[in-house]
């Protein structure tokens, strides 16, 4: 049985996590249930290695002071030498991972089209990704751009595997005046944040809701602008970053989510909130097209049309669902991605 050395130096806090980091924490919750934590180690900030040791006691986790440059370049090796494991797994492909190793590497690749990644990073990430051992992609969509950019990375060297859905919280109540519809974004133009914005400001008149937007929104940006330009203010609540907890809060008093994303690679937030038993509308991402017996309450066909969105919202804002039918398509979502069948799948792949 092979062992596996897995990077998580990325991940400053187990809260504040980005959609790589809290995939990352699921596929280990998924190891860790398996009964493979003999198997593993962790690389992980110091701090982050106290959260882990409490949350899973018994792991091998190696405190690391700093990430970055010396972390891949020289911190890896060293322990390689100490501590001998059979694979180096990167859960968060990025142009400093190290494939040059006296073992065997794996990584997981979330999507290729990231607005955060130069263009110049993203050609050092297509050329190391040809020297990776073992590819993990979310969907079936990235293992598709990661051919089209690598016709040199055999199909047999790359596998499918959807991200887990590990961390379904109670949340907190939020409390709110009036209801509300919820969009758990920011103003990049593949998030598509000024559709939702002008979609809602077409119906606004029509309904009691305010529109409450998770996330960091650029003064400059586009949504922002129109927001201040519309007068908006007072029926569009921006909360900027907010905790797991909050933010389940948020998913389970919501009368709709609506994602109008143009492009994601996976997409965790509309999942979650389906697992919350929320409304959802959302654009035919691979992770809300996943699972066959299972839907959204409708789709955005065009996300470039907001007057579409508009009417969409107000359709799903007037249907009338049995809760319990909600509650079922939540069960139904965390059956799916449950994390300890994520975790089988990458030991079965990677032969632990």
């Amino acid at each position: 049985m092979k062992t596996v050395g897995i990077d998580l130096t990325f991940i400053e806090n187990t809260e504040g996590v980005s959609s790589e980091g809290v995939f990352s924490l699921g596929i280990l919750k998924g190891f860790y249930n398996t009964g493979k934590k003999q198997q593993i180690v962790l690389f992980a900030l110091e701090p982050v290695k106290k959260e882990l040791l409490s949350l899973y006691p018994g792991l091998h986790v190696i405190g690391v002071k700093k990430g970055g440059k010396t972390f891949y370049r020289k911190t890896i090796r060293k322990h390689l030498k100490k501590t001998p494991f059979d694979i180096m797994y990167y859960p968060h492909v990025h142009s400093m991972m190290n494939v040059k190793l006296k073992c065997k590497t794996a990584a997981t690749v979330h999507g290729l089209k990231s607005k955060k990644v130069s263009g110049r990073k993203l050609r050092i990430i297509n050329r190391k990704l040809k020297k990776v051992d073992y590819i993990v992609a979310a969907s079936n969509l990235i293992k598709n751009e990661i051919l089209s950019k690598n016709k040199k990375i055999p199909e047999t060297r790359i596998t499918v595997i959807h991200n887990p859905v590990a961390d379904i919280r109670p949340g907190v109540d939020i409390v709110l005046k009036k209801k509300f519809i919820l969009s758990v974004n920011s103003d990049s133009k593949q998030k598509n944040l000024i559709a939702i914005v002008k979609a809602f400001n077409r119906i606004k008149d029509e309904i009691p809701h305010d529109l409450v937007i998770i996330g960091t929104i650029d003064e400059n940006g586009r949504a922002y602008r129109y927001i201040k330009k519309y007068g908006l203010a007072s029926r569009v609540i921006i909360t900027g970053r907010i905790n797991r907890d909050i933010l389940f809060g948020y998913y389970r008093n919501a009368d709709l989510f609506i994602n109008a994303s143009r492009y994601m690679g996976f997409g965790y937030t509309p999942i979650e909130a389906l697992a919350c038993g929320t409304k959802v509308l959302s654009t035919k991402i691979p992770s809300v097209t996943a699972v066959a017996d299972v839907d959204c309450d409708e789709y955005i066909d065009n996300p470039h049309k907001y007057t579409e969105i508009a009417n969409k919202m107000l359709i799903v804002l007037l249907k009338s669902i049995d809760k319990e039918k909600l509650n079922d398509r939540a069960r139904k979502i965390k059956l799916f991605f449950s994390p300890v069948k994520a975790a089988e799948r990458y030991a079965s792949f990677l032969g632990m």
